[in-house]
């Protein structure tokens, strides 16, 4: 993957996919951002079959996975967002994911925290083995299936913040204001936001899409339609070639161009 690709701004459809309790959900636009669409697929063999065809997909999901040390790209995620750094979940190495992939329904918890603590030098919190079968399904996905469209591991705190000047969200998507505060970043980009979520809620189950899960893949959509840029700026390989990176707008906060005077 070279830094031109992401650079370029694409000109047709950009998909965000957030991973779900009922498989997982894209928010999709094509060159209008002002109309946004979704859908719920049950694993991601199906979303590279409906937009196999589209510029760029932004995904909330580790793609890059390491063997012998905690991957560069979530630490300095972390620090960028600061207090939402906790946003930013540990990654299972590789072997746990080929453990759970191997395995699937026998594989265990404890088998696989000890794996992680042999290999990382530290264990595997329980939120990160909840989504360890999402991260085995791209993982697969995109080893076997090599998709023709440019997937990008993204995160949907760090696009938020990336959108709104450079400044992460304090609270939580969980509460009212918190969602609130996404909405008004999401209303300066498009006016679609509004049209998509509502018929989302209306659609889905809470059991199947959270509330959570629609915002995520709708910013992801949006954050997908600029410029990228790529955490770190070089970013390192795994085993099998996939890069070890967090991607994100590439914009500069309007306070940017102050920022020799406030060095004085």
């Amino acid at each position: 993957m070279t830094d031109q690709r992401l650079v370029a701004e694409p000109a047709g459809r950009v998909v965000g996919l957030d991973g779900c309790a009922g498989g997982w959900i894209a928010v999709w636009s094509d060159t209008d951002t002002e109309r946004l669409q979704h859908d719920l697929y049950e694993d991601v063999s199906a979303v590279f079959a409906d937009h196999g065809d589209a510029n760029r997909l932004l995904v909330d999901i580790p793609i890059g996975l390491t063997s012998s040390t905690a991957r560069e790209c979530d630490d300095l995620a972390r620090g960028q967002l600061g207090a939402r750094g906790v946003s930013v979940f540990s990654t299972p190495c590789r072997d746990v994911v080929e453990y759970y992939q191997k395995n699937k329904n026998t594989a265990t918890y404890d088998r696989a925290n000890e794996i992680q603590r042999d290999q990382l030098g530290s264990g595997l919190s329980r939120q990160t083995w909840n989504i360890t079968p999402k991260i085995a399904d791209m993982d697969a996905s995109i080893r076997a299936e090599s998709p023709t469209v440019d997937v990008f591991e993204s995160h949907p705190e760090c696009c938020f913040a990336a959108l709104n000047d450079g400044y992460p969200i304090a609270q939580p998507k969980s509460n009212q204001r918190g969602r609130a505060a996404r909405f008004g970043v999401l209303a300066n980009w498009t006016r679609g936001w509004k049209s998509c979520y509502e018929t989302a809620l209306d659609e889905y189950f809470r059991n199947a899409v959270a509330r959570d899960d629609i915002i995520d893949a709708m910013v992801l959509a949006i954050a997908g339609r600029q410029s990228l840029r790529s955490i770190p700026d070089v970013p390192p390989t795994d085993d099998h070639g996939l890069p070890l990176q967090i991607v994100v707008p590439d914009i500069d906060p309007r306070w940017a161009a102050h920022t020799e005077i406030a060095n004085r």
